[in-house]
């Protein structure tokens, strides 16, 4: 589950950009971008899924097909693991505070939704859950909220490389329902490419649900 191997930085393609980017306090940055979720709303509904647990599901997914997506930094050096998980915020309808959960990636859509729900609803503690992690996502969602983009708490060492996802309420556009989703990462290792193919491997993933 903590598997990870070490990059040579002296033989990195990327080595230059990585260096550059070690230089600045804050290399982090945000990109916002619509996703169609309309099948994927089609699809929980047929299965009385969880749409915000089968988005972590997915957005999870694609990113472990991204290695850019999966390296941080430990001990100093940059490393990328061969998994990375989930950590998410949740709250049921009768609270008003949240809690965070991490979940291991494991398993298919439904086997992940099924075991991380029975889970999650008998949390009562702030964390629950996995111990901490590097290798995982963190997650929120603000479902009452059209947003636009959403930025996040924390981002406070140039070290910190693990990615933030967010995302408000989904809106129905010309028939379809777009879902606008901000992407946090560290531009040691992502770049603006890089996201790109995150949404594009999203998307396929959602439009290919059967």
């Amino acid at each position: 589950m903590h598997t990870y191997h070490p990059i040579d930085v002296q033989n990195w393609e990327r080595r230059e950009i990585y260096e550059h980017f070690s230089r600045l306090k804050t290399p982090h940055y945000a990109v916002a971008a619509n996703i169609d979720v309309t099948r994927l709303l089609e699809y929980k509904r047929q299965h009385r899924l969880s749409f915000y647990l089968s988005l972590i599901y997915l957005a999870t997914q694609a990113q472990n097909g991204l290695e850019a997506f999966r390296m941080r930094i430990k001990d100093g050096k940059p490393v990328v693991y061969d998994r990375i998980h989930t950590n998410f915020t949740h709250k049921r309808p009768d609270e008003q505070v949240f809690h965070f959960y991490t979940a291991p990636f494991e398993g298919s859509l439904h086997e992940y939704v099924a075991a991380t729900s029975l889970a999650i609803a008998e949390q009562t503690t702030l964390f629950a859950g996995m111990a901490p992690l590097q290798n995982v996502v963190y997650y929120s969602c603000a479902p009452t909220l059209d947003a636009t983009a959403i930025t996040n708490p924390g981002l406070d060492s140039a070290d910190d490389a693990i990615p933030r996802i967010n995302w408000g309420r989904y809106q129905q556009r010309d028939g379809r329902w777009l879902l606008n989703v901000t992407v946090t990462v560290n531009h040691r290792f992502v770049d603006g490419y890089h996201i790109g193919l995150f949404f594009q491997r999203l998307q396929a993933l959602i439009d290919d649900l059967k």
